[in-house]
């Protein structure tokens, strides 16, 4: 029977736990659904659940609120840190890369409910591949609207989920290859590897967070207060010519400067999206 303490398999907190500061919520949440059986009051109590869980679907357009205030009025002053950089990465445990992908998601999204779309992406790597996307269809006006009504068109047309990749193929009928491929001095990938595997993290996920920190920082003007999107992936040419030797001496500062910074411990990133980009010779794909 649903709601039965027996067969929810969620441990009952039967001895007052001590739990986070943030998850009284989650607590309440408990009881209401397996405790109180709030539900038992009828159609409306049952519809003001499912309005709780439509609303946590979307959670990262608040979390993305939130990572953006603290960023431009520079609230993380107040907890103590010196930059919204020191703020993510000892604070929240996120990489600047990452955060500021949540934030560009939040916005796309936050734009679309404005346009009065009760259907949005489900998250961060679907907006991102909507924004992505309709940036290729034009570059002088944004479509990001017309184009998220085409997805939502076509799936209900054709009965299938949407997902980063449906997004994708939707609006500029292929998948762009993933990957892209470069060469680094075996010097860098041995401390690559190196430090990859001291942090417990794969060394394409390392790559992904040295490359992406430093595009953003290449093309924000302003890192304390502007977001960019996601770099999108190029064939990086393996030439020896001026300009890539000065991008491998970057990276290998880069990855240097990583190797003996100890503070930067967890690199969090969507893992769901990174294939295996390392080859046996040495050859490297930056991911997208």
């Amino acid at each position: 029977m649903i709601g039965n303490l027996y067969d929810h398999k969620f441990e009952t907190p039967f001895n007052d736990p001590e739990l986070p500061n943030w998850a009284d919520a989650y607590l309440d949440k408990f009881c209401d659904l397996f405790w109180d059986n709030t539900w038992k009051e009828g159609d409306e109590a049952i519809a003001s659940l499912e309005i709780d869980m439509l609303a946590d679907r979307y959670a990262y357009i608040k979390e993305g609120m939130a990572l953006r205030a603290f960023q431009i009025y520079k609230l993380y002053k107040n907890l103590g840190y010196k930059t919204f950089k020191e703020y993510c990465l000892k604070g929240l445990k996120k990489s600047v890369y990452y955060v500021k992908r949540v934030i560009k998601a939040a916005q796309i999204s936050w734009s679309l409910m404005l346009e009065g779309f009760t259907e949005l992406p489900d998250n961060v790597s679907q907006a991102q591949k909507l924004a992505s996307s309709a940036s290729q269809v034009s570059e002088e006006v944004d479509e990001t609207v017309t184009c998220w009504q085409e997805v939502l068109g076509r799936a209900k047309q054709e009965s299938k989920p949407i997902t980063a990749t449906y997004i994708e193929t939707t609006i500029i009928g292929e998948t762009a290859p993933l990957l892209a491929t470069a060469k680094l001095p075996r010097d860098v990938w041995d401390k690559l590897r190196a430090q990859a595997k001291q942090q417990g993290v794969k060394p394409e996920k390392l790559l992904e967070e040295i490359v992406g920190n430093y595009l953003d920082t290449e093309q924000d003007s302003d890192p304390e207060t502007e977001t960019v999107a996601e770099p999108e992936s190029k064939k990086v040419p393996i030439s020896k010519t001026p300009e890539i030797k000065a991008w491998e001496k970057d990276l290998q500062d880069l990855v240097e400067e990583k190797y003996t910074n100890e503070a930067h411990k967890d690199i969090i990133t969507d893992s769901s999206e990174i294939p295996k980009v390392f080859q046996s010779d040495g050859g490297v794909s930056p991911g997208r």
